[in-house]
């Protein structure tokens, strides 16, 4: 069964069961010309084994349009196995035998003369890579060249038959031993991203690791002119060694797992991740550069707009020049670009958990003009996880790896701008009056969640309670966002709101705050809020000079959140409302500041700011 559900100015089939995105009743503001959108239909996946936590999962495509999966079975395992589509991902062959040395990398490419490049291995026990020696690599790294024992496959154009090599890297700057002092200490490697191939048939390929000297990682593009036999150092794309955003929590690694495109304009893209760990689930943005001259300079990476958390990006450009970008932890995401990559909009997520329950490290291709295919897992098949807050942990559909072909059009919807309405009501169902309610700009970022008393797998922190959900930030004056208050019925109204992603929060005395993610469409069914019972807490963090932080993890009771650039922190607390809160501040992987940890009364913590010494 399939069904039809619009999302926004985007619309979205799935199979089975209908995907709703929560959504505003909106009214015709006037005629006009209307605004440039995007309708996005996500097809019936194909589930190819039952493993439900993956990270080697991969695709590659033809020029004559074949379509090869490369999946693994059992948790650990190497891809043993790949199916191909002829068909643009709808229906899928039997299981053929994949290469030995295939590890699970997914950079390739499409050779426009035939056949596809793969890269399968980072490595291999014997040999290995600098990332498993203590001392320099004898006779491996000759003037400025080594070997790479990871090894490429060149399949033909049905991936019927391949041969696999080793390839050579010139780099000369390359570190030659394990830097054991760095988050990421190897030498470069190929990122698990799609390779480009120019106008005169030479490859380039992103790589990530450190040179000599370097403190953070490094995104660098190589360039091949014999089918990828032999590699040479192209370009940096990013090298900052400074944080560039300290008032982020997280920690910030550099700049890692790139992914690079050539868009419809001819400039290049490349995003890219910057969050060190993953545990315990604090996250930082990914990063975009842009390239004028085929990848030789680049311009200085900027956050995504808005944050996209946190790894393993893939962007591509299809040919309508909307480009896609799928991402993951927390959650398996794809987003999309209608302006280069500047800004993105219409997310469709497959899954929200976090690890340790999927990886979030998929893969997505264009097979098409406007055709995607994307391959990860979701939360079927864990009625475990559905037990523990996990509400896309699905226990009535089978889990595993699938793929997904998705379409994505661009069409021109009327009107460009709407008035948007609904309720505000309490449990009973009654209006609440004079509620506040403020619509401010589209936000993905999901930073805020309950703690376990238990550590996690990695004996870093604590294990999360349920999902990590988009980071509360209450109603205030100084943000400027259009507010307005409901009436007598609980009613609202926003006028001449451009279509979209927005995020509405709602505030009202005597019970919890509440915010969602919507989207802004023509003509959306209505939906009303539901508030429970119990209250807002708004609190501060600020130094010794009463100078605000940004960025600190405040947990209240369990409830973890982090401060904004203005060094305040937001609860919506639901009844019982206590008294008291266990309260513990810190600032994560930054060392300048104490950790505080303490009791105190929420009376208190609601009107003094909380002081955080120096250490």
């Amino acid at each position: 069964m399939n069904c039809r559900s619009p999302i926004g100015s985007t619309f979205l089939t799935v199979s089975a069961t209908c995907v709703s995105i929560v959504a505003l009743m909106a009214v015709a503001a006037g005629a006009g010309d209307g605004v440039e959108a995007l309708e996005i239909t996500v097809g019936t996946p194909t589930k190819l084994s039952d493993l439900t936590y993956d990270n080697k999962s991969s695709l590659s495509v033809s020029r004559t349009g074949v379509i090869a999966a490369f999946y693994s079975a059992k948790l650990g395992q190497a891809p043993k196995h790949y199916r191909t589509s002829t068909d643009g991902g709808v229906t899928w062959g039997p299981p053929m035998d994949a290469p030995a040395q295939l590890a699970g990398g997914t950079a390739g490419v499409t050779l426009r003369d035939g056949g596809v490049l793969k890269f399968l291995t980072g490595g291999d026990a014997p040999m290995g890579e600098a990332e498993a020696h203590k001392s320099p690599m004898v006779g491996e790294y000759k003037a400025g060249w080594f070997m790479l024992h990871s090894t490429f496959a060149w399949f033909n154009d049905d991936f019927t038959q391949y041969e696999i090599a080793p390839v050579h890297v010139y780099m000369p700057d390359a570190v030659t031993t394990k830097q054991t002092q760095l988050p990421m200490s190897t030498w470069p490697m190929f990122a698990d991203d799609t390779m480009i191939q120019l106008d005169n048939g030479d490859l380039l390929a992103a790589m990530q690791g450190v040179f000599n000297g370097d403190a953070r990682a490094r995104t660098i593009i190589s360039r091949s002119s014999d089918r990828g036999r032999t590699w040479r150092y192209h370009a940096t794309v990013a090298i900052l060694e400074q944080d560039p955003n300290p008032n982020l929590p997280g920690w910030y690694l550099g700049h890692a797992e790139p992914s690079i495109e050539m868009l419809s304009n001819g400039r290049m893209i490349c995003v890219m991740r910057t969050q060190y760990a993953h545990w315990p689930n604090e996250y930082r943005p990914m990063h975009v550069s842009w390239s004028e001259d085929l990848g030789r300079t680049w311009t200085s990476p900027q956050e995504t707009v808005p944050h996209l958390m946190n790894i393993c990006p893939e962007v591509v450009a299809l040919n309508n020049g909307v480009v896609a970008c799928e991402y993951g932890w927390p959650g398996f995401h794809v987003v999309f670009s209608l302006d280069n990559g500047h800004t993105w909009q219409d997310r469709i997520s497959f899954s929200h958990l976090p690890e340790p329950y999927i990886t979030g490290q998929f893969h997505m291709i264009k097979v098409g003009p406007n055709k995607l295919v994307a391959i990860g897992n979701d939360a079927g098949g864990r009625p475990e996880l559905s037990h523990r807050g996990y509400p896309d942990a699905n226990p009535d559909h089978a889990g595993g790896v699938k793929v997904w072909p998705i379409t994505v059009e661009r069409v021109r919807v009327s009107p460009a701008h709407v008035s948007v309405r609904s309720r505000v009501l309490d449990q009973q169902g009654n209006p609440i009056a004079d509620a506040a309610v403020e619509r401010s700009p589209n936000r993905y970022s999901a930073d805020d969640w309950r703690e376990s008393t238990d550590l996690d797998l990695w004996k870093a922190g604590p294990r999360m309670i349920g999902m990590p959900k988009l980071g509360f930030r209450s109603i205030q004056t100084v943000n400027d966002h259009p507010t307005v208050r409901t009436d007598g019925q609980g009613r609202f109204r926003f006028d001449a709101v451009e279509l979209g992603g927005q995020v509405i929060t709602v505030e009202a005395a005597g019970h919890a705050p509440q915010q969602r993610h919507v989207k802004v469409q023509p003509r959306p069914e209505p939906v009303d809020f539901t508030l429970e019972p119990g209250r807002l807490l708004r609190g501060r963090v600020v130094d010794a000079a009463g100078e605000p932080i940004a960025g600190v993890c405040v947990v209240l009771n369990q409830w973890h959140t982090h401060t904004d650039l203005r060094g305040y922190y937001h609860w919506s607390v639901e009844s019982p409302v206590p008294d008291q809160v266990a309260l513990q501040v810190y600032k994560r992987y930054s060392g300048r500041y104490e950790t505080l940890e303490t009791r105190v009364a929420l009376s208190q913590i609601a009107s003094h700011p909380i002081i955080l010494k120096k250490n």
